[in-house]
């Protein structure tokens, strides 16, 4: 982790326990005991937590979608500004027939003997040669992928219509979906890039989206936006967990299909264990309870409230607003200073996630 990461949790414990909890409890804002999570100061506090961690996920995930318009889009469009000119639209927009798998590159030449120009042809420099993949025979075809794609969806729309059958409609599962496909590729990319799954952050962007798609007054809003959310985040995650397993299984030289079975029976007998186990859990243990306080699902349930409006303890509107605007100002910083090739300014500048974590 770091000694920079670590010091911004403590900075936030410092500013929530320190400076916060104190002020929440002397100003009658929050005057129950300081560990209850209604009416304590701990209860306050993380109101100010989802603050910032809701600031940093739409500031990071912001960039994250805008950095290659920005890094590739000047060159790309000089590219097809050189080609209509050449050209013309009809034979830019024309696609091209032969394709490979390692691709094409877009080059500036005519053939002569060609009744249209070639815009496109085969790489064959050493630079566009790839690491050679698994045998055919240990490949997951297309048919593969594709059936099993559309059979785990439906399997999740009736798990959760059967589950919540008058609590989230259809269309809002399939949206819930959409979005969580769209950003298990984002989660997979940064995981790819940067060693970090924004689980937390993806699931947070949906909760706010779907928050702006159903309305407050809706009598199961706050269900609703817990599901999305759900939905989101645990499709990121298994994603980034199935592409460590497949790039570690590619290093190995391991077979991709039988991981690919692999994965699928573990999924298929990890999902009703887990629910056994929790289930064993819950009859011994009082579950949330002194012993298991499940912080996490608190956190997940005052997302809901913070971003559907509901449940806002005193002054916690004032406080979150100001201390989101911060952080969605140091955050941008962070993301500027390693665009710029000056980490070492981030080291220096309080990460949202950090600090929230320490606050909570």
């Amino acid at each position: 982790m770091g000694p920079a990461t670590t010091l911004h949790m403590l900075l936030g414990a410092i500013v929530g326990w320190g400076i916060l909890s104190p002020l929440a409890k002397h100003n009658g804002w929050a005057p129950g005991p300081v560990s209850d999570w209604t009416t304590g100061s701990k209860g306050w506090i993380v109101w100010i937590s989802l603050a910032i961690m809701l600031a940093d996920s739409i500031v990071s995930l912001g960039w994250l979608i805008l950095r290659p318009i920005f890094k590739h889009g000047p060159s790309f469009y000089a590219t097809l500004k050189s080609d209509v000119k050449n050209y013309g639209w009809k034979a830019v927009l024309t696609p091209p027939v032969f394709r490979s798998r390692t691709g094409y590159s877009a080059i500036n030449t005519q053939d002569d003997n060609a009744d249209t120009p070639t815009i496109w042809k085969r790489p064959t420099d050493a630079s566009s040669i790839h690491e050679e993949d698994a045998t055919p025979e240990h490949l997951i075809g297309t048919r593969t992928t594709a059936v099993s794609l559309i059979l785990s969806l439906l399997v999740c729309i009736m798990a959760v219509q059967y589950a919540f059958p008058h609590t989230i409609s259809l269309a809002l599962t399939l949206l819930a979906l959409i979005f969580a496909l769209l950003l298990s590729v984002m989660g997979v990319r940064a995981l790819g890039e940067t060693d970090l799954n924004p689980v937390s952050g993806i699931s947070k962007l949906t909760q706010l989206a779907f928050a702006l798609i159903v309305p407050g007054a809706h009598r199961h809003a706050i269900t609703i936006n817990l599901l999305a959310g759900a939905l989101s985040e645990s499709g990121a995650l298994q994603a980034g967990d199935l592409m460590q397993d497949l790039k570690a299984g590619h290093l190995l030289a391991a077979s991709p299909a039988a991981q690919f079975w692999g994965q699928i029976i573990g999924s298929a007998v990890g999902a009703v264990v887990a629910a056994a186990v929790y289930k064993l859990y819950a009859r011994v243990y009082t579950i949330p309870g002194g012993l298991f306080q499940v912080p996490t699902g608190f956190v997940w349930i005052f997302t809901a409230r913070l971003v559907t409006g509901k449940g806002l303890p005193e002054r916690v509107p004032e406080w979150a607003g100001g201390f989101g605007a911060l952080f969605a100002v140091t955050t941008a910083l962070r993301v500027w200073s390693n665009a710029a090739g000056s980490p070492w300014v981030a080291s220096w500048v309080p990460g949202g996630i950090a600090v929230a974590v320490g606050e909570c």
